[in-house]
């Protein structure tokens, strides 16, 4: 039952890697023709479109309670579609002039900073985590693949 678990969150994880992938590559594409601002506000503010048309049809339909959310939720929520704004305009940023192979390693290598530092410091609701030199090499092999992915022009 665990290992199955395992193995769907995995499956899901790599999914949504291609997932993130795919809309890096687009908001790349729009970059360069839109700029990485306005990529960044409309590829949010469709997407929020969308997910408030959803919010409609599946509190309808579905589940009334699909639409519910409390007030710190609210904030929480708030604050990360705003740093996905944010996201957005990076990815395009960056992946219209890096490429798409340096701009996804840096992005991946931000994470994984982001993931340690978290997990050091029981961010995630977890117990911490140690900072130890295993952890420390991972993110140093990872600086290092973003450096030699770095397109040399």
């Amino acid at each position: 039952m665990v290992k199955n678990a395992i193995l769907m969150g995995g499956i899901a994880a790599l999914v949504t890697g291609i997932a993130i992938g795919v809309q890096s590559f687009l908001s790349g594409r729009a970059g360069t023709m839109i700029g990485p601002v306005n990529t960044g506000f409309w590829t949010n503010f469709l997407g929020g479109t969308l997910a408030g048309i959803l919010i409609l049809i599946l509190s309808k339909f579905v589940n009334p309670d699909i639409g519910a959310i409390t007030k710190p939720t609210f904030i929480i929520t708030l604050i990360s579609g705003a740093l996905g704004i944010l996201i957005i305009m990076g990815i395009s940023f960056s992946i219209s002039r890096a490429g798409m192979a340096a701009g996804m390693a840096a992005v991946i290598f931000g994470q994984f900073l982001f993931g340690v530092i978290a997990d050091t410091v029981g961010l995630a609701g977890l117990a911490p985590i140690p900072l130890d030199l295993r952890r420390i090499v991972g993110l140093a092999v990872m600086a290092v693949s973003v450096i030699l992915l770095l397109p040399r022009k």
